[in-house]
């Protein structure tokens, strides 16, 4: 089974310091500069060693500049030179490489519509893209580890900041005060209010009182609110104090907050809603996908159709019964459908019990055996693709006497019925096909049926048949 990739923990809602956003427009130029001097350098290098002359410099140094704005506009679109973003590799690492691929794109397009082309030398403009491609991690990791350094060795001046917290969560607010400080801030003191204010407000008054005098004493430049977000009461007060005072202030979300500020956040009408769980693909890919299997399905059954009336054939030759057997499965959204199969046995059980086939299972007929073995017998499913019962790729759908008892034993097994379920699966091409005696190998289908449904592309897809065609023969699970 394929590892699943490491999420990286989202920064975006922790703060950095005012000082450190002046870093930002000079990551920008950093990167102008670069790109411009590997532009020409990557040009005349390659005018050297596969033409043998110094080239014309001028011509590199605009294609340089060319994709140097290119890359700054896309960078800037994908927010790469925010503040909080500079500290995050991995991501800065992928928007990066997108930027400057977009880049290359853009100018290609442009140099093909313009029909400017011979201004520039494709091999030169290959070493460009080449040399960028592994310089460009790089120069992300430099200045990721770079801005880390100037925040932990305060070299830019420290935002002053006072955070103002509950008596009754002082913990939280010094757990939020350590945060602060990593991020670059200089906490000058942590500040905490009465948990219970008296029914006239006098205590907590008289401590916003306090705290103002503080903060225009300490020229403080930043104040920071830990008080959770249902405590009303509190909040209210200490805001309409702390409007007198002409400096930002902050609510730092408690761990409930925090998590919900992580979805993303959609306008509905005059109001505002987080999105707890998005579908598992979006309107765009489904019609990618049902267009791929429909393609794919009409061209299959058009190819195999004699291979069909043969097999159907043979089967009613070899035993009795009809040749294609229908049974009961659990398909998208939990709900029941029938699939279509080659018959492969001496029974059709369809009810409340359904054995699994097991090794030299007396019910399955010899031509049966060869069928399974090479996954023929799966071959009628493309009629449950073109009827949108199914898809090429997705979970394995299971009858309905295990669906119902696996349900019970697997806290995670229903979310297979997520998106439609597939001939073959990404359980199936990591070797989780055919019969589970043990519950161990059934939680192992699951997780790679939700990884799947997690990472699903277009690619993936296309991997998984490919991969389909080249292990099915060597399965040694189908009986």
């Amino acid at each position: 089974m394929a590892s699943n990739p490491a999420r990286q923990r989202n920064r975006e809602h922790i703060a950095v310091p005012l000082s450190l956003h002046i870093v930002s427009p000079l990551v920008a130029l950093l990167d102008l500069v670069w790109i411009t001097l590997l532009g020409t350098l990557s040009g005349l290098a390659y005018h050297a060693v596969a033409l043998g002359d110094d080239g014309e410099m001028s011509y590199y140094i605009g294609s340089g500049v060319a994709v140097a704005a290119l890359y700054s506009v896309f960078a800037h679109a994908a927010q790469l030179y925010r503040a909080p973003n500079l500290l995050r590799v991995i991501w800065q690492i992928g928007r990066a490489t997108l930027a400057w691929l977009a880049a290359f794109v853009f100018l290609a397009s442009l140099v093909f519509l313009l029909k400017t082309g011979a201004n520039f030398s494709r091999g030169a403009m290959l070493a460009f893209l080449v040399s960028g491609l592994c310089l460009n991690p790089v120069m992300r990791v430099l200045v990721a580890r770079l801005c880390a350094y100037v925040i932990a060795a305060h070299i830019l001046k420290p935002t002053q900041a006072v955070l103002i917290g509950v008596a009754s969560e002082g913990r939280a607010a010094r757990d939020t005060a350590a945060a602060l400080e990593a991020c670059g801030y200089a906490v000058r003191k942590t500040l905490l209010l009465p948990t219970e204010p008296d029914p006239a407000g006098g205590s907590l008054r008289q401590r916003m009182r306090a705290i103002v005098r503080y903060v225009r004493e300490e020229e403080i430049e930043e104040i920071m609110l830990a008080i959770a977000w249902d405590r009303h009461d509190i909040l209210d007060e200490v805001e309409q104090h702390l409007r007198v005072l002409p400096l930002p202030i902050k609510l730092v979300p408690d761990t409930m907050t925090e998590r919900m500020l992580r979805r993303p956040v959609y306008d509905l009408g005059p109001t505002k809603v987080v999105e707890l769980q998005r579908a598992p693909l979006s309107a765009v890919q489904r019609c990618l996908k049902r267009m791929m299997d429909q393609a794919l399905a009409l061209l299959g059954l058009f190819i195999l159709l004699p291979l069909f009336l043969v097999i159907a054939a043979a089967i009613r030759l070899e035993s009795e019964g009809p040749a294609f057997f229908m049974q009961s499965r659990v398909g998208f959204n939990g709900r029941a459908f029938r699939i279509y199969k080659f018959r492969t046995m001496s029974t059709q059980d369809d009810g409340p019990v359904v054995v699994q086939a097991t090794k030299n299972d007396a019910r399955v007929t010899r031509l049966g055996a060869i069928l399974r073995r090479l996954s023929i017998d799966e071959i009628p499913q493309l009629l449950n693709v073109l009827r949108g019962d199914m898809s090429l790729v997705g979970p394995r759908p299971h009858a309905l006497a295990h669906d119902n008892e696996y349900d019970d034993l697997i806290a995670t097994y229903a979310i297979r019925h997520k998106i439609k379920p597939g001939i073959t699966g990404w359980a199936q091409v990591n070797g989780f096909r055919g019969e589970t005696p043990e519950l161990g190998m059934m939680k192992q289908r699951v997780e790679n049926d939700i990884w799947y449904i997690e990472y699903w592309s277009l690619w993936l897809d296309i991997r998984i048949l490919v991969l389909t065609v080249a292990r099915v023969v060597k399965s040694p699970n189908a009986y």
